[in-house]
């Protein structure tokens, strides 16, 4: 039997993760790593866990232990109304524009099996996140990569390249976009370009699919607004997770769409694993129900500034006489983008890097378009404040090394 001779042709193209590949170096402890977009689990809610997680079974087992509706828990997805009003300004949603995932990579998977055909074009930045890619890639989309800046998408190259599409007959989908704290970028699209992208998208009638897991990680100046508070003619599919700035473990996202949209979302997610665990929703419903959540993100802020800002300090230390080596300066979220020279292959740096117990991202997992050889993400959630320093002294060793600087 060759297994081989059964695998379909869409399992056949699947590519593996670039970060789930190299978790066997995350993992170890021996090395300093850079790599997964992990939070500290020194920041997990323990000892209120425990609390909220016998309320949930004292007053809701019958209900958390079953099979949930496919669209979520009502407790929660009500409680997520209220709070994407509050918090997000997203005004006038009911529960049927709310939709319960198995965090966010589902609810990306789910959004590309029921937007996309094959052919059909998806623009994304230029990075993006790697695991949309994977995510879409076997509805088979024609992806275009939109240019970007220090602040991110640039909105007249967006709508250049749309019109541009139309006119040779393509189908835009929709845009993929990370507005806040992007990874793998770090950059965050200003109010007047977060506008522009609406705008755009309702003049030239595609989707915005805006991906929100970072923007409550703010460490320096104010949270702007998500892009879907902008929107009143339902062009923006809001997606959110609680991995990371609440409890990966439990695999809770969640979108907001038009209703339809969420109807498709919902069957295909019937066929995916019928619905998301109740008693986890349970859990997080009273956590955020109490007020706990928005203190945690508090004390979540504090840690990670802490290792923030010593991931910039150590670059500037150990990089900052490195010829044509720059890294951007994000706000907030878990990554910093380091860019070197272009005769610098990252795909190669980073075995050698292995060799000095570092390991990072490749830069080039992150373009739909083959470019970023000359890139890398860093990680400063997961890594204690002392390896951070200490691995970014040794990364830019190798960066010299390989450059021929002594």
């Amino acid at each position: 039997m060759e297994p081989k001779d059964f695998i379909s042709k869409r399992g056949a193209s699947l590519k593996p993760s670039a970060i789930r590949e190299i978790f066997k170096y995350s993992g170890d402890p021996s090395f300093i790593s850079f790599a997964g977009g992990y939070p500290d689990p020194d920041v997990f809610p323990v000892e209120q866990l425990k609390e909220v997680s016998i309320e949930a079974l004292d007053k809701y087992a019958g209900k958390a232990l079953q099979y949930s509706a496919t669209e979520g828990v009502p407790e929660l997805r009500q409680y997520l109304v209220k709070f994407m009003e509050e918090e997000e300004n997203v005004k006038g949603l009911g529960e049927e524009n709310i939709i319960i995932t198995t965090a966010s990579q589902q609810s990306l998977f789910l959004v590309g099996l029921v937007l996309i055909d094959p052919g059909d074009v998806v623009m994304v930045e230029a990075p993006t996140y790697l695991g949309a890619l994977s995510a879409f890639d076997p509805f088979e989309p024609e992806y275009v990569s939109v240019p970007t800046d220090d602040d991110g998408i640039i909105p007249e190259k967006l709508e250049e390249m749309v019109i541009d599409l139309k006119k040779k007959g393509k189908k835009v989908k929709f845009l993929y976009v990370i507005p806040t704290f992007q990874n793998p970028a770090g950059y965050t699209l200003s109010l007047e370009r977060r506008k522009r992208l609406v705008e755009i998208a309702e003049e030239q009638d595609f989707l915005i699919v805006e991906d929100d897991p970072y923007s409550y990680l703010v460490y320096e100046g104010e949270r702007p607004p998500c892009v879907k508070s902008f929107d009143k003619s339902d062009h923006v599919i809001y997606l959110s997770t609680f991995s990371k700035t609440f409890v990966p473990g439990f695999r809770l996202g969640w979108i907001v769409a038009h209703k339809d949209i969420v109807r498709r979302i919902a069957i295909a997610k019937q066929a995916a694993d019928l619905c998301t665990g109740a008693y986890m929703q349970y859990i997080t419903y009273l956590y955020m129900q109490k007020g706990h959540f928005m203190k945690h993100i508090e004390t979540m802020r504090e840690i990670y500034k802490v290792k923030h800002a010593a991931m910039l300090e150590a670059l500037d230390k150990y990089m900052s006489d490195i010829p044509g080596v720059y890294w951007s300066k994000p706000k907030g979220g878990f990554f910093v983008w380091l860019v070197l020279p272009e005769t610098v292959d990252c795909d190669q740096l980073f075995d050698k890097a292995i060799e000095h117990k570092v390991v990072y991202v490749r830069g080039s997992a992150f373009f739909a378009d083959g470019q970023g050889k000359n890139t890398a993400r860093l990680n400063f959630s997961q890594p204690k404040v002392e390896d951070i320093d200490k691995g970014i002294k040794i990364l830019a060793d190798v960066i010299k090394e390989t450059m021929g600087i002594k």
